[in-house]
């Protein structure tokens, strides 16, 4: 009996001893094949880089796997087509936003050019441009309404009234200031918060008449012209006056007939010879100085504006008011908002360089592109 125990005794501590010995070599597979399953997963990252042929190589490779293999691959399956689903919304988002972003462009003229200066013995040229940036445009709800159209970011009164007038507001440090010893104009540095300000004590006042008035840009009749001229006139004569504290440094622009017709002249010769200034660069310099010289002035400047009056943002005939803003908006940019040009425009609007006792001609003219000319001819 002892000897039977025994042997009994033997026989299960070998069945023991080999069963743990089964648990421990599937414990070492199982440890093997995360390891084959961790690599084979990084080949396939590594290859996705690669072009589409390097995928076909790995699904082959992937049908020798486990099945648990085929589960983790239909997972990327739909893991990559939500992807897919989302570069293609995002994709259209893009798309969306580029096409916004391109209306916006569209409703942008380019930026001020720089100011452009032109001296020779036989007289003194002064020549100065910019450009606007077109705004939003919004439809009148109510008869009242004025729809502005200004390009240069000064605003306008939102509705009209009878007794409608502008001015030009000097916003505190501006750059150009009356020295009483010298009795001359003299210019300083200009400040972002300058300039920030003068378009928060600026606007245009439309008036019931001026709105009630069309224009025709490309005919213009005398009568409006020489309004229109001594509209700006009047902004800059104000202008000049205030700076100085009334002391007549320089004489005020006077809107004369010559002037005009030698501004009509110089509108026509732009006109003939497809002159937009923001495309070829600056001025037309060879009209003005055949106008200068067929008028026998001893001296002449010119500022150039672009504006908004011969397209689609305004709806409707072209009035008065849209003008007369526009004219506005041209002449606080020269005036008040000019780094990017030396500040040349407020230069010439100021009557610095001009023989400050001699009389100064001016008239205000329009070109088929719609470019203002301001000129100052003595």
């Amino acid at each position: 009996m002892r000897k039977l125990k025994a042997f009994s005794l033997l026989l299960i501590a070998m069945t023991v001893m080999l069963f743990a010995g089964s648990i421990s070599e599937t414990h070492l597979a199982a440890n093997a094949q995360t390891k084959e399953q961790t690599h084979h997963k990084k080949k396939t990252a590594k290859k996705a880089k690669k072009t589409k042929k390097t995928k076909k190589t790995s699904k082959t490779k992937h049908k020798k796997t486990t099945k648990k293999k085929k589960v983790v691959k239909k997972h990327a399956k739909k893991t990559t087509k939500a992807k897919k689903k989302q570069l293609k919304k995002s994709k259209k988002t893009t798309k969306n936003n580029k096409m916004k972003v391109t209306t916006k462009k569209k409703a942008k003229k380019k930026a001020p050019k720089k100011v452009v200066r032109k001296n020779t013995k036989a007289k003194k040229v002064i020549v100065s441009s910019t450009a606007p940036v077109a705004t939003s445009t919004i439809k009148a709800p109510d008869s009242s309404y004025y729809q502005s159209i200004d390009g240069f970011n000064y605003p306008s009164d939102d509705h009209v009234t009878p007794n409608a007038s502008d001015t030009l507001n000097i916003p505190a440090g501006y750059l150009f200031s009356f020295d009483a010893n010298t009795k001359k104009m003299a210019q300083g540095t200009a400040s972002d918060e300058s300039i920030n300000q003068s378009r928060q004590i600026n606007t245009f006042h439309p008036s019931t008449a001026d709105i009630n008035t069309k224009v025709n840009i490309n005919n213009i009749s005398t009568d409006q012209q020489r309004q229109l001229s001594q509209y700006a006139a009047n902004l800059v004569n104000d202008l000049r006056h205030k700076l100085a504290n009334n002391y007549p440094y320089t004489q005020d622009l006077t809107v004369t007939d010559r002037a005009l017709n030698a501004a009509t002249d110089v509108a026509i010769g732009y006109n003939k010879d497809n002159w937009d200034f923001t495309k070829k660069g600056g001025h037309d310099v060879s009209v003005l100085d055949d106008v200068f010289a067929a008028n026998s002035f001893t001296a002449y400047g010119e500022n150039i504006a672009g504006s908004l009056l011969t397209n689609s943002y305004i709806s409707g005939p072209v009035t008065m008011a849209n003008v007369k803003e526009s004219i506005y908006g041209a002449i606080c940019a020269m005036m008040f908002d000019d780094a990017s040009s030396d500040w040349g425009h407020a230069a010439n609007f100021l009557g610095i360089g001009f023989d400050s006792s001699a009389k100064q001609e001016f008239g205000v003219s329009i070109d088929k592109m719609g470019q203002i000319h301001f000129e100052i001819y003595q």
